[in-house]
């Protein structure tokens, strides 16, 4: 259930006297136009349309300041109202290694670059007008960048601690990679900062979308597409209540054929403390994919009362080719259902089913240590055990 917001006559104002606003000095120069494409249907002049038009933006960044606890707000668009047109920019004027935290607001539109949280912008929140109306867009591979393989092909890389983001889009638009073809992993979103928090975002790629590379993360509400271990990485992350979207091909041979895998999970000793861990989310989409496959031979993922469409393969999992590794993955489910979890009987046999005692561990945000960090400010104080804050 959602906890009953502010009242938004009161919370704005007081909101607006306590937060400071980053404002750059007239004029504004290259960065931010001050023309605004007139819209000919509207009688109104020119400067009323754009007059309105940040009227409107500003209402929105007041609501949004009222929901968040920053110290600093940050404004980026395209239409002339804010600090910044582009997002790089914005998160550049970020104090370095602040306590605080600083709030940029991302009003709808396509930005079409490659963006940086640079390890030393600690405290961000990025804020969206949701999945799809704010979208951050790239299109590199692991064959397009400079020497920098698959990790640096990713569109939105996150390096620093303290991250949340709300309502955003990211998206590889590269040509997906033909079965065999090398060099085509194109990352959405990079995640290697710890304690990062993403709440109603979307990541759309195929090969390899979102990189989980480290850190503690939470993903609420999300939307991730992609094909083939389009989830990866060797971090401890909670996926609640997202919808998980399989884009891969159909197999030659029909449905049978296995032609994508949802994560890829790359922890490498015993020792290390990581995992992925979905509870409440959905596995649907097209083509036929493995839940998850062993990029680490103590590769560890758990799938906690999720609904899998007929896009899950009956097995289930896969060894990476590894038969050593099915004695050291941890691959385990419990309590989901659809077509894809009907017959678990056809799972392979190194595939774990859990009871409740051996799930809850998995299921809320002590998981990730998330109590203090993970819901965002306007959640605070609300007890999640599992995917019902959405």
């Amino acid at each position: 259930m959602r906890r009953p917001l502010v009242l938004w006559a009161t919370a704005i104002s007081s909101a607006l006297l306590a937060y400071r606003f980053y404002r750059l000095p007239a004029p504004l120069g290259n960065d931010v136009q001050l023309g605004a494409a007139v819209d000919p249907d509207k009688a109104e002049g020119p400067h009323q349309h754009r007059r309105r038009k940040c009227d409107e933006h500003a209402k929105w960044v007041a609501k949004m300041v009222a929901l968040h606890n920053a110290t600093l707000v940050l404004t980026v668009d395209r239409k002339g109202c804010a600090n910044f047109t582009n997002l790089q920019k914005a998160i550049d004027a970020v104090p370095d290694h602040s306590s605080s935290r600083t709030l940029i607001t991302l009003d709808a539109g396509v930005y079409a670059e490659k963006v940086v949280v640079w390890s030393n912008k600690t405290g961000v929140t990025l804020q969206g007008r949701g999945n799809l109306a704010s979208v951050v867009a790239w299109n590199d591979t692991a064959n397009s960048t400079t020497g920098g393989g698959t990790f640096a092909s990713a569109t939105l890389s996150v390096l620093a601690d303290g991250f949340a983001a709300h309502n955003v889009s990211v998206q590889n638009t590269a040509r997906p990679a033909s079965p065999g073809e090398a060099g085509g992993q194109a990352v959405a979103l990079r995640v290697a900062g710890d304690k990062a928090a993403f709440h109603l975002c979307g990541f759309y790629g195929a090969q390899d979308t979102l990189l989980d590379e480290r850190g503690r993360h939470l993903f609420r509400g999300c939307v991730v597409e992609g094909s083939i271990d389009f989830i990866f990485g060797d971090a401890r992350s909670l996926y609640l209540g997202c919808t998980i979207s399989s884009v891969a091909n159909a197999g030659e041979d029909g449905a049978s054929e296995v032609t994508g895998s949802v994560t890829a999970h790359g922890r490498a000793s015993a020792a290390e403390r990581t995992g992925f861990a979905f509870v409440r989310c959905s596995v649907v989409g097209t083509g036929r994919v493995w839940l998850g496959r062993a990029w680490g031979p103590y590769a560890t993922v758990v799938f906690a009362r999720c609904h899998f469409d007929d896009v899950v393969a009956p097995g289930g999992w896969n060894d990476w080719n590894e038969p050593g590794r099915q004695q050291t993955a941890f691959f385990a489910e419990y309590d989901c259902t659809g077509p894809g979890a009907a017959n678990v009987t056809r799972r392979v046999p190194y595939a774990k089913q859990l009871d409740q005692r051996e799930a809850a561990p998995f299921m809320d945000l002590s998981y990730i240590d998330g109590d203090q960090w993970g819901l965002p400010p306007m959640l605070g104080g609300v007890a999640v055990a599992s995917a019902d804050v959405i």
